[in-house]
């Protein structure tokens, strides 16, 4: 194995939906659901939560380690800093960058970016354009461009948006990118969570898609959406995060370098 790792973040304080991550989806919180699914994944050497170092967060690592995860707690603001910290204490040598805020990740997605991103030996791996909105993909970053990142960078390069400096030099790396099978590819349909009515349409949906411990797949999620357009309807009216719009909007310019 290569020395791949999934890290997932997450925190408890947030300006829209504060504790959002223990937010119950079906009897499970939500932290759970997207450790298990993530776990589920073929091809990883092994699986990272990482949180800040504050005291509200000690929940969310209780959680984490119950679930069988290595831990790791630092930095609250710096969320680069946090993944290279909570990379290099694990040994991993490539990261697939999981938001705590995606229950429905799509891990069949996930085991091909990572399986891409071997194959390439790429520093960065990913699906660009507006199917980042969906809230249901991942990343594979090797941790020496997480570094690099981190030292070139400055403070907007620091935040959540964590490939916001490899996206802005992508002649700086080597980049490989995916695309999402016609049947995933859902722009208009918003999975993440981060806010109230985000909350809301998961629990929904879980509700009608969870059996016993059995967690359901995104292609379950979407294909429900597709059958009850009501459904979709209650968290479209959100605007999402100016992070993530920016992400997309750079996305042209990686098209243009790795086409050189």
């Amino acid at each position: 194995m290569n020395g791949t790792w999934a890290v997932v973040t997450a925190r408890m304080g947030s300006t829209r939906r504060p504790g959002k991550a223990l937010a119950e989806l079906a009897g499970t919180p939500l932290l759970e659901v997207l450790l298990r699914r993530v776990a589920a994944a073929r091809g990883l050497d092994g699986f990272v939560f990482a949180t800040s170092t504050r005291p509200e967060n000690e929940p969310l690592l209780a959680l984490a380690r119950r679930c069988g995860w290595e831990t790791f707690a630092g930095d609250e603001d710096d969320v680069l800093k946090r993944h290279v910290d909570a990379a290099n204490a694990v040994g991993a040598r490539h990261v697939v960058r999981v938001t705590g805020d995606n229950p429905l990740t799509c891990v069949e997605t996930l085991e091909r970016l990572v399986a891409l991103h071997a194959e390439g030996h790429a520093d960065y791996t990913y699906v660009p354009g507006d199917a980042l909105l969906m809230g249901i993909l991942s990343e594979v970053i090797s941790v020496s461009a997480l570094e690099r990142s981190w030292q070139r960078g400055d403070g907007r390069h620091r935040s959540e948006l964590v490939t916001l400096y490899i996206k802005e030099h992508p002649d700086e790396f080597r980049i490989a990118t995916a695309e999402l099978p016609p049947e995933l590819y859902r722009p208009a349909y918003r999975l993440t969570v981060d806010e109230e009515d985000d909350v809301r349409l998961m629990q929904a949906l879980f509700e009608r898609l969870a059996v016993g411990r059995r967690l359901p797949s995104t292609r379950e999620a979407i294909a429900l959406l597709d059958a009850s357009p009501a459904l979709a309807e209650i968290n479209a009216h959100l605007q999402h995060k100016a992070a993530n719009l920016r992400s997309v909007a750079l996305d042209a310019g990686v098209a243009a370098a790795t086409r050189k």
